[in-house]
């Protein structure tokens, strides 16, 4: 079975863990980059970071390429299903992929 690879953009709410190296862009790319389905991510804007016990609650606008495992009805749907489903991912919204009407 082939992977499909889809180019997409998301505004997604993520914990970003405190005292990582690095900037708050390397935190969001590093707790997206820990999903296996997730082959790329780039920080495209910041639009709000809210201060908890442990991490920053961060709201971002991402462009990311996935793959997915076989057929998919909805390209989107697919996107959002593989991105949520990532520990500190805990909304996933407004995709586009490169091929949305």
């Amino acid at each position: 079975m082939n992977a499909l690879v889809i180019d997409a953009t998301a505004d997604l709410e993520v914990h970003v863990p405190r005292g990582g190296d690095g900037t708050l862009q390397d935190g969001i790319v590093t707790v997206l980059d820990r999903s296996t389905a997730v082959d790329r991510t780039e920080v495209l804007d910041v639009s709000g970071v809210t201060p908890t016990l442990n991490d920053l609650r961060v709201d971002a606008s991402v462009r990311l390429q996935v793959h997915i495992e076989g057929a998919v009805d909805d390209e989107r749907d697919a996107v959002r299903e593989a991105v949520a489903d990532e520990f500190g991912v805990r909304a996933v919204s407004a995709v586009e992929t490169d091929r949305s009407a």
